[in-house]
């Protein structure tokens, strides 16, 4: 539903759902890390980035020890809403080099034509200038 509701502009309340859930479920930990990474969504669709680059870090930390062949959509996922947040904060080579690794993640685990490879990829078009 966070998703879902980011998806639609509906930033406020996709940030009130997942803080909800957030505070009630403490696993499993990939039902947190959903969580997270729509929460740090909904605060970069509202632009504040140093509040999404937090939420990013939190949804990471669990996996920061692992090697990134090893993360599988995790790291992608997270790269992506990272991205997102420092190009918001005027960090574009930061972002840029996120974006990257977005996009070289994501395929393996989503596929090519999946929304989070697509938005990669566009990302990394506007980043570019194209």
């Amino acid at each position: 539903m966070v998703f879902a509701l980011n998806a639609q502009g509906r930033h406020v309340e996709a940030e009130a759902l997942a803080r909800e859930v957030l505070a009630k479920v403490h696993e499993p930990a990939r039902l947190r890390l959903a969580l997270w990474l729509g929460l740090a969504r909904s605060l970069n669709g509202r632009a504040r980035y140093e509040e999404a680059l937090a939420e990013a870090a939190s949804a990471d930390a669990p996996h920061r020890d692992v090697p990134s062949e090893h993360r599988g959509h995790e790291g992608g996922s997270v790269e992506l809403v990272v991205a997102n947040a420092l190009l918001g904060l005027g960090r574009e080579a930061e972002a840029r080099v996120r974006a990257g690794s977005a996009r070289d993640a994501l395929p393996a685990s989503f596929g090519p034509a999946h929304h989070r490879t697509v938005e990669a990829r566009a990302l990394l078009d506007r980043l570019d200038g194209a």
